[in-house]
Protein backbone atom coordinates (compact mmCIF):
# COMPACT_ATOMS: atom_id res chain seq x y z
CA UNK A 1 0.00 0.00 0.00
CA UNK A 2 1.31 3.50 -0.88
CA UNK A 3 2.92 5.17 2.34
CA UNK A 4 0.21 7.76 2.18
CA UNK A 5 -1.78 5.44 4.22
CA UNK A 6 0.57 5.83 6.88
CA UNK A 7 0.80 9.19 8.33
CA UNK A 8 1.98 10.88 11.47
CA UNK A 9 -0.59 13.49 11.24
CA UNK A 10 -4.36 13.39 10.12
CA UNK A 11 -7.14 16.22 10.07
CA UNK A 12 -10.71 15.42 10.01
CA UNK A 13 -11.31 16.97 6.46
CA UNK A 14 -8.63 14.74 5.11
CA UNK A 15 -9.68 11.71 7.02
CA UNK A 16 -13.28 12.06 5.87
CA UNK A 17 -12.38 12.92 2.55
CA UNK A 18 -9.65 10.02 2.06
CA UNK A 19 -10.45 7.70 3.92
CA UNK A 20 -13.60 7.40 5.62
CA UNK A 21 -15.93 7.83 2.83
CA UNK A 22 -13.96 5.50 -0.09
CA UNK A 23 -13.39 3.31 2.44
CA UNK A 24 -9.57 3.48 2.65
CA UNK A 25 -7.42 2.07 5.54
CA UNK A 26 -4.71 4.79 7.46
CA UNK A 27 -2.55 4.29 9.93
CA UNK A 28 -1.77 7.75 12.28
CA UNK A 29 1.74 7.40 14.03
CA UNK A 30 2.19 8.88 17.29
CA UNK A 31 -2.10 10.37 17.37
CA UNK A 32 -2.75 9.25 20.58
CA UNK A 33 0.50 10.78 22.66
CA UNK A 34 -1.48 13.55 24.30
CA UNK A 35 -3.43 11.73 25.93
CA UNK A 36 -3.74 12.51 29.81
CA UNK A 37 -2.26 8.69 30.62
CA UNK A 38 -0.17 8.70 27.45
CA UNK A 39 0.77 5.63 25.67
CA UNK A 40 2.01 3.14 26.91
CA UNK A 41 0.19 1.91 29.77
CA UNK A 42 1.61 -1.10 32.09
CA UNK A 43 0.22 -4.08 32.59
CA UNK A 44 0.62 -3.86 36.33
CA UNK A 45 -0.67 -0.45 36.22
CA UNK A 46 -3.95 -1.77 35.05
CA UNK A 47 -3.45 -4.91 36.91
CA UNK A 48 -3.85 -2.71 39.98
CA UNK A 49 -6.93 -1.19 38.91
CA UNK A 50 -8.92 -3.99 37.74
CA UNK A 51 -6.84 -7.32 39.00
CA UNK A 52 -10.06 -8.47 40.39
CA UNK A 53 -12.05 -8.01 37.82
CA UNK A 54 -13.82 -11.17 35.65
CA UNK A 55 -12.98 -10.78 31.90
CA UNK A 56 -13.28 -13.42 29.38
CA UNK A 57 -11.14 -15.11 27.23
CA UNK A 58 -11.84 -15.56 23.45
CA UNK A 59 -9.83 -18.48 21.12
CA UNK A 60 -7.85 -16.73 18.23
CA UNK A 61 -11.29 -15.11 16.73
CA UNK A 62 -14.30 -14.64 18.40
CA UNK A 63 -15.40 -17.92 20.29
CA UNK A 64 -15.27 -17.51 24.47
CA UNK A 65 -13.38 -20.15 26.04
CA UNK A 66 -13.30 -19.24 29.77
CA UNK A 67 -13.70 -15.98 32.69
CA UNK A 68 -10.49 -15.29 34.41
CA UNK A 69 -9.62 -12.13 36.54
CA UNK A 70 -7.86 -9.70 35.07
CA UNK A 71 -5.17 -10.13 37.46
CA UNK A 72 -4.87 -14.41 36.56
CA UNK A 73 -4.88 -13.32 32.92
CA UNK A 74 -1.78 -10.90 33.75
CA UNK A 75 0.01 -13.07 35.70
CA UNK A 76 -0.47 -16.35 33.72
CA UNK A 77 -0.35 -14.97 29.98
CA UNK A 78 1.82 -11.41 29.87
CA UNK A 79 6.18 -11.03 30.92
CA UNK A 80 7.36 -13.70 28.46
CA UNK A 81 8.39 -10.92 26.38
CA UNK A 82 11.22 -12.97 24.33
CA UNK A 83 9.87 -12.40 20.91
CA UNK A 84 7.68 -14.23 18.51
CA UNK A 85 9.84 -18.13 16.72
CA UNK A 86 8.39 -20.90 15.70
CA UNK A 87 7.89 -22.33 19.70
CA UNK A 88 5.50 -19.45 20.81
CA UNK A 89 2.12 -20.24 22.07
CA UNK A 90 -0.75 -18.58 21.42
CA UNK A 91 -2.28 -17.40 24.54
CA UNK A 92 -5.98 -16.65 24.71
CA UNK A 93 -7.16 -13.42 24.00
CA UNK A 94 -8.52 -11.19 26.49
CA UNK A 95 -11.70 -9.04 24.70
CA UNK A 96 -13.18 -7.04 27.43
CA UNK A 97 -16.52 -5.61 26.16
CA UNK A 98 -18.70 -3.00 27.48
CA UNK A 99 -22.57 -3.49 27.42
CA UNK A 100 -23.39 -5.18 23.83
CA UNK A 101 -26.83 -6.60 24.85
CA UNK A 102 -29.39 -6.18 26.94
CA UNK A 103 -28.68 -10.22 28.27
CA UNK A 104 -24.84 -9.62 28.28
CA UNK A 105 -23.52 -10.11 32.24
CA UNK A 106 -19.55 -9.27 31.86
CA UNK A 107 -18.73 -6.12 31.12
CA UNK A 108 -16.42 -3.22 30.97
CA UNK A 109 -18.39 -0.44 31.61
CA UNK A 110 -16.92 0.24 35.00
CA UNK A 111 -13.18 0.01 34.04
CA UNK A 112 -14.19 2.29 30.71
CA UNK A 113 -15.66 4.66 33.36
CA UNK A 114 -12.47 4.85 35.44
CA UNK A 115 -10.41 5.55 32.67
CA UNK A 116 -12.35 8.09 30.68
CA UNK A 117 -10.52 11.15 31.88
CA UNK A 118 -7.41 9.11 31.02
CA UNK A 119 -7.75 8.68 26.94
CA UNK A 120 -8.94 10.48 24.18
CA UNK A 121 -10.48 9.66 20.75
CA UNK A 122 -8.58 10.15 17.69
CA UNK A 123 -8.97 14.25 16.86
CA UNK A 124 -9.94 12.97 13.06
CA UNK A 125 -12.44 10.78 13.76
CA UNK A 126 -16.20 12.36 13.46
CA UNK A 127 -17.69 14.00 16.43
CA UNK A 128 -21.14 13.33 15.59
CA UNK A 129 -23.44 12.37 12.35
CA UNK A 130 -23.26 8.59 13.71
CA UNK A 131 -25.91 5.91 12.34
CA UNK A 132 -24.71 3.22 14.36
CA UNK A 133 -24.79 3.84 17.38
CA UNK A 134 -27.82 6.41 16.58
CA UNK A 135 -27.48 9.85 17.93
CA UNK A 136 -28.27 13.12 17.25
CA UNK A 137 -25.54 15.09 18.79
CA UNK A 138 -22.11 14.46 19.23
CA UNK A 139 -20.67 11.08 20.46
CA UNK A 140 -16.90 10.31 22.90
CA UNK A 141 -16.35 6.82 22.89
CA UNK A 142 -14.26 7.25 25.99
CA UNK A 143 -17.94 7.99 27.59
CA UNK A 144 -20.64 6.95 25.20
CA UNK A 145 -21.70 3.17 24.11
CA UNK A 146 -20.62 1.75 20.82
CA UNK A 147 -20.52 -1.25 19.50
CA UNK A 148 -17.91 -3.50 20.07
CA UNK A 149 -15.89 -1.03 22.36
CA UNK A 150 -13.86 -2.88 24.47
CA UNK A 151 -9.95 -2.88 25.67
CA UNK A 152 -8.43 -6.37 24.44
CA UNK A 153 -5.41 -7.50 26.29
CA UNK A 154 -2.88 -10.15 25.00
CA UNK A 155 0.08 -11.58 25.87
CA UNK A 156 3.12 -11.75 23.07
CA UNK A 157 1.70 -14.52 20.57
CA UNK A 158 -1.74 -13.71 21.25
CA UNK A 159 -3.92 -12.80 17.52
CA UNK A 160 -6.86 -12.28 15.68
CA UNK A 161 -7.33 -14.70 12.85
CA UNK A 162 -8.15 -13.11 9.65
CA UNK A 163 -12.26 -11.73 9.84
CA UNK A 164 -13.92 -8.64 8.37
CA UNK A 165 -16.05 -6.79 11.16
CA UNK A 166 -19.67 -7.32 11.28
CA UNK A 167 -22.67 -5.03 11.18
CA UNK A 168 -21.67 -3.20 7.57
CA UNK A 169 -19.42 -1.10 10.29
CA UNK A 170 -16.29 0.53 10.22
CA UNK A 171 -13.76 0.45 13.18
CA UNK A 172 -11.06 2.23 15.25
CA UNK A 173 -7.89 0.77 17.00
CA UNK A 174 -6.06 2.41 19.50
CA UNK A 175 -2.14 0.84 20.16
CA UNK A 176 -1.73 1.30 24.00
CA UNK A 177 0.93 -1.04 25.12
CA UNK A 178 2.93 -3.15 23.16
CA UNK A 179 3.57 -3.51 19.80
CA UNK A 180 0.84 -4.96 17.08
CA UNK A 181 1.30 -6.39 14.09
CA UNK A 182 -2.06 -5.65 11.63
CA UNK A 183 -2.18 -7.24 8.09
CA UNK A 184 -4.85 -6.07 5.88
CA UNK A 185 -6.77 -6.98 2.47
CA UNK A 186 -8.96 -5.16 0.19
CA UNK A 187 -12.71 -6.16 0.49
CA UNK A 188 -11.99 -7.51 -3.39
CA UNK A 189 -9.82 -10.06 -2.13
CA UNK A 190 -12.52 -12.26 -0.48
CA UNK A 191 -12.92 -13.82 -3.91
CA UNK A 192 -9.28 -15.84 -2.76
CA UNK A 193 -9.71 -15.79 1.37
CA UNK A 194 -13.30 -17.12 1.88
CA UNK A 195 -14.57 -20.48 0.35
CA UNK A 196 -18.02 -19.28 -0.39
CA UNK A 197 -19.60 -20.48 2.68
CA UNK A 198 -18.61 -18.50 5.19
CA UNK A 199 -15.51 -19.59 5.70
CA UNK A 200 -12.06 -17.47 5.82
CA UNK A 201 -8.64 -19.03 5.48
CA UNK A 202 -6.93 -19.08 8.52
CA UNK A 203 -3.62 -17.80 7.65
CA UNK A 204 -1.41 -19.09 10.33
CA UNK A 205 -2.70 -22.65 9.19
CA UNK A 206 -4.41 -22.11 5.77
CA UNK A 207 -5.98 -25.16 4.20
CA UNK A 208 -4.79 -25.20 0.38
CA UNK A 209 -8.09 -27.70 -0.48
CA UNK A 210 -11.02 -25.11 0.56
CA UNK A 211 -8.87 -22.01 -0.29
CA UNK A 212 -6.53 -23.17 -3.34
CA UNK A 213 -6.10 -19.80 -4.49
CA UNK A 214 -5.70 -17.94 -0.80
CA UNK A 215 -1.74 -17.28 -2.04
CA UNK A 216 -2.96 -14.65 -4.73
CA UNK A 217 -4.44 -12.07 -2.13
CA UNK A 218 -1.60 -9.40 -1.60
CA UNK A 219 -2.14 -7.61 1.46
CA UNK A 220 -2.72 -4.24 0.59
CA UNK A 221 -1.78 -3.22 4.51
CA UNK A 222 0.86 -4.74 6.77
CA UNK A 223 2.21 -2.18 9.19
CA UNK A 224 3.85 -2.46 13.19
CA UNK A 225 1.30 -0.59 15.61
CA UNK A 226 3.34 1.14 18.47
CA UNK A 227 2.07 2.67 21.49
CA UNK A 228 0.49 5.52 20.68
CA UNK A 229 -0.29 4.72 16.67
CA UNK A 230 -4.17 4.36 15.79
CA UNK A 231 -5.56 2.41 12.75
CA UNK A 232 -8.64 3.07 10.75
CA UNK A 233 -10.49 0.04 9.81
CA UNK A 234 -12.96 0.41 6.77
CA UNK A 235 -16.17 -1.86 6.54
CA UNK A 236 -15.10 -4.83 4.02
CA UNK A 237 -11.68 -5.37 4.81
CA UNK A 238 -10.13 -8.07 5.55
CA UNK A 239 -7.85 -8.43 8.52
CA UNK A 240 -5.68 -10.06 11.33
CA UNK A 241 -3.29 -9.11 14.02
CA UNK A 242 -0.52 -10.70 15.99
CA UNK A 243 0.73 -9.33 19.37
CA UNK A 244 4.31 -8.62 18.90
CA UNK A 245 4.50 -8.17 22.46
CA UNK A 246 2.54 -8.13 25.86
CA UNK A 247 -0.51 -5.77 24.32
CA UNK A 248 -3.03 -3.51 25.58
CA UNK A 249 -5.68 -2.23 22.57
CA UNK A 250 -8.93 -0.04 22.82
CA UNK A 251 -11.02 -0.24 19.74
CA UNK A 252 -14.68 0.45 19.26
CA UNK A 253 -17.36 0.28 15.73
CA UNK A 254 -19.23 2.60 14.39
CA UNK A 255 -21.44 4.06 10.81
CA UNK A 256 -21.01 7.52 10.25
CA UNK A 257 -23.98 9.01 8.34
CA UNK A 258 -21.71 9.16 5.29
CA UNK A 259 -22.36 5.63 5.03
CA UNK A 260 -25.90 5.41 5.94
CA UNK A 261 -27.19 4.00 2.58
CA UNK A 262 -24.81 1.16 3.15
CA UNK A 263 -26.05 0.57 6.69
CA UNK A 264 -29.80 0.31 5.51
CA UNK A 265 -29.22 -2.01 2.91
CA UNK A 266 -27.62 -4.21 6.04
CA UNK A 267 -30.50 -3.87 8.15
CA UNK A 268 -33.00 -4.32 5.29
CA UNK A 269 -31.35 -7.50 5.00
CA UNK A 270 -32.12 -8.88 8.12
CA UNK A 271 -29.05 -7.12 10.54
CA UNK A 272 -31.97 -5.70 12.54
CA UNK A 273 -32.27 -9.38 13.87
CA UNK A 274 -28.45 -9.18 15.46
CA UNK A 275 -28.57 -8.93 19.31
CA UNK A 276 -25.91 -6.29 18.89
CA UNK A 277 -28.01 -4.30 16.55
CA UNK A 278 -31.04 -4.35 17.95
CA UNK A 279 -29.29 -3.55 21.35
CA UNK A 280 -27.93 -0.33 20.05
CA UNK A 281 -30.80 1.08 17.76
CA UNK A 282 -33.12 0.77 20.47
CA UNK A 283 -33.53 3.80 23.04
CA UNK A 284 -34.82 1.65 25.24
CA UNK A 285 -32.25 -1.03 25.65
CA UNK A 286 -28.98 1.83 26.65
CA UNK A 287 -28.74 3.57 29.18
Amino acid sequence: MSRSHVVDSLTATDFLHKHLEPGLPVVVRGTLNGWRVPPPWGLTWLKERFGDCEVPLFDTLFAMEELVTFGDYVDTHTGMDTGLDENTSIPPYLRWFTQQSKDQMITADEAFEELADYWAVPSWLPQGDYVFPPASGQLDATRDSFPARGMFVCGTGGRTRLHVDPWASDACLCQVTGDKRFIMFPPEAGEFLTDGNGGTVDLDEPDGTRFPEWRRAVPALDEVLSPGDAIFIPQGWYHTAIALTDSVSLTWNFTHRVHEERFGAYLSSGGEADPVVAYFMSNDERP
